[in-house]
């Protein structure tokens, strides 16, 4: 009986050993990767232009060791290196599953049995803006086009301007910026007109590449988002969101 109580004992205190143990190892790799994380930004402080140059590369390397081979994934990465990054922080680019990948299907334009008298109306309006060859289409409907779409796929949670100023290939810089609002607020009330009495654009929030764009109502934007993806057209939108929509 001793000897049992001996070997309980002996148990509950290597169990113990190895979880302080395990716990220890856990806290030094938290304050590693802080170190490291501390390293890179005084790097980044002291030689911007060097390390602007190596960044990219340790991004598509650590990403390669966490995901493997990520097609979609890869081709987002070099997207967001080559200009999202200005708008867009690093972990809204993550995939949300670890096996997200490209999807590539048709997609329907919404039933005429499921829309609302409005909805129909406007719809009506949409078809006759955006018919025929959208290779002949002049600037200001193409503009309109890539917007309306945008908007769609993105829903309520909205769009960074900088992405879609970037997409209706605006330049960079303060006129850049400048240009793409203004091209993006007429867009916005031409469809605005076309789609009354519906109001479908909530007000848009924040400044300069970071402001946002979006949907009133998520269903609305849903029926709009399939209509858009229906169309030849939709190859005016950025393949990594006519892809991921679903």
């Amino acid at each position: 009986m001793i000897q049992r109580n001996n070997n309980k004992n002996k148990s509950c205190y290597t169990k113990s050993t190895s979880l302080e143990g395990m716990a220890s190892l856990e806290a030094e790799q938290k304050k590693r990767i802080e170190r490291y994380i501390d390293a890179f930004k005084s790097l980044s402080e002291k030689d911007p232009e060097g390390f602007e140059k190596i960044a990219p590369e340790l991004l598509r390397r650590s990403v390669w060791n966490w995901r493997g081979a990520d097609p979609y994934f890869s081709e987002r990465l070099s997207l967001w290196l080559d200009k999202e990054c200005l708008w867009t922080p690093f972990n809204e680019i993550i995939p949300k599953t670890r096996d997200m990948a490209i999807h590539s299907y048709e997609v329907a334009a919404p039933s005429q049995d499921i829309l609302g008298p409005a909805q129909k109306e406007l719809f009506s309006r949409l078809k006759e803006k955006f018919s025929g060859d959208y290779n002949r289409w002049d600037a200001a409907i193409r503009d309109q086009f890539i917007v309306l779409g945008m908007l769609a796929i993105a829903g309520k949670e909205g769009e960074k301007q900088g992405r879609m100023i970037h997409n209706l290939g605006i330049g960079e810089g303060d006129s850049g910026i400048t240009q793409g609002s203004n091209a993006i607020r007429a867009a916005k009330i031409a469809i605005s007109r076309m789609a009354k009495p519906m109001k479908i654009f909530n007000p848009a929030k924040g400044n300069g590449y970071e402001r946002v764009h979006s949907f009133s109502d998520s269903n609305t934007a849903d029926l709009v988002a399939r209509f858009v993806l229906s169309l030849e057209a939709s190859a005016l939108l950025p393949t990594t969101l006519r892809n991921n929509y679903n």
